[in-house]
């Protein structure tokens, strides 16, 4: 319900807003959204008695939420000059004891029905698209903007996770990428287990057996515990005795309803390969600039097709040239990392078939990232006032006949929810 406040104040939707001391209220600008820790809004301007405020303003659905959240033992509160409530339950103080002025906020009760309707689980649907029969509607030119921002929100929470390989364990960036490329090969249903073993057999004992492929073989099916044979078992024995490594326990791998090139054994016979038969891969990947280099790169044959070399540069390539970009400070790389986006065909899975059913063009894998980004970070969490097309469906919808109105407007339908 906080996100529907937030909307409401920002637009000026409210049907009344009052102080609870009755102190004369007039709101001048209502700052800026924060979407980091502190006060929700910066900047406010708010005239009370006749004086104007500057500062923040804070938002909870009932007063008492403020002690809830321990905001009376943040300093970082002392800045909220306005504390906006649907129920002032009691009153609120800062770090210093002073009391914090508290104002109560009414909704027209169409645009609390309408919020509920665009984020309230749906029981009879497998899709969380609670949006899926207004989404026609959004103009086309919202729907790419929004796409490329989400597309580009995802690379940089994947590119994210390279900087914690890197910062965090003090590793290279060739260990950054072989750690990628072992989790991406992992398909999901094992890509836990193969980041835990990229991260417990380090790439440095893998190269210095490069040039013997059995020996790289044995070195990662041991240390998955998935050696073939009793020679396999016996080589990564002594190369665990020269290396002092300790193998994962069998169980952490998931071999049902996998389809055979997509076992674990056979995605780690298929990084042995690609980790032997290049002198840097690092640089070789960072170098590639289209799609037919790197299917070269990568494929390997009987193991690695075309559509798992895209999956590889989706969720590897393409995080590691953002992240070694922004180290690098090299914009035409990051450039070049969403050119390959554009360039790979869009994915085919269950999320996809969602919004293919709404109509959305899906071009390439920027745009399927993008759609999976907002399924999973906005759809399923019903943040569909933080989405730019849930934000245009709520502000267009035929249902919500109000206009923006002042400090002082009232309505007969209004309700504190």
């Amino acid at each position: 319900m906080e996100e529907l406040m937030y909307y409401v104040w920002q637009q000026r939707l409210f049907a009344s807003i009052s102080s609870a001391d009755r102190s004369e209220l007039e709101i001048i600008h209502p700052g800026l959204r924060n979407l980091d820790a502190g006060p929700d809004f910066f900047n406010a301007k708010i005239r009370i008695d006749g004086t104007v405020w500057a500062g923040d303003v804070e938002m909870h659905v009932k007063a008492s939420d403020w002690f809830k959240h321990h905001h009376q033992n943040d300093k970082a509160y002392d800045s909220v000059i306005l504390h906006i409530v649907l129920q002032a339950d009691c009153e609120i103080r800062l770090t210093d004891g002073e009391l914090v002025k508290t104002a109560v906020m009414q909704i027209p009760q169409d645009v609390v029905e309408r919020y509920r309707a665009l984020t309230a689980s749906n029981p009879y649907s497998f899709s969380a698209i609670n949006c899926k029969n207004d989404i026609v509607g959004v103009p086309p030119v919202i729907l790419h903007d929004w796409q490329t921002s989400l597309a580009v929100e995802r690379m940089l929470q994947k590119a994210a996770r390279v900087k914690d390989i890197i910062g965090g364990s003090q590793k290279s960036w060739p260990e950054a990428l072989y750690v990628t490329l072992a989790r991406a090969l992992g398909t999901g249903i094992n890509s836990d287990a193969c980041e835990r073993l990229a991260r417990s057999l380090p790439l440095a004992c893998i190269l210095k057996h490069r040039d013997h492929l059995d020996q790289v073989e044995a070195m990662l099916l041991g240390q998955a515990n998935l050696c073939a044979n009793a020679t396999q078992q016996n080589e990564y024995n002594f190369m665990r005795a020269k290396f002092g490594l300790e193998p994962l326990s069998r169980e952490v791998w998931k071999m049902s309803k996998i389809r055979p090139q997509a076992m674990p054994q056979n995605r780690l016979r298929a990084l042995a390969q690609i980790l032997c038969r290049h002198d840097d891969l690092f640089s070789s990947v960072i170098g590639c600039d289209s799609l037919m280099q790197m299917e070269k790169l990568l494929a390997v044959p009987g193991l690695i097709g075309k559509s798992t070399v895209h999956s590889l540069v989706i969720n590897s390539v393409v995080p590691i040239m953002i992240a070694y970009a922004q180290w690098k400070a090299e914009q035409e790389l990051s450039e070049r990392a969403l050119d390959l986006l554009e360039s790979i065909p869009a994915e085919v899975n269950r999320y996809m078939d969602y919004w293919v059913a709404c109509c959305i063009p899906l071009r390439n894998a920027l745009d399927s990232q993008a759609m999976l980004q907002l399924y999973k970070q906005y759809c399923e969490p019903h943040k569909c006032l933080n989405c730019r097309l849930g934000w245009w469906i709520f502000k267009h919808s035929k249902s919500q006949q109000i206009n923006l109105v002042g400090t002082k407007a009232t309505d007969s339908k209004a309700t504190q929810v």
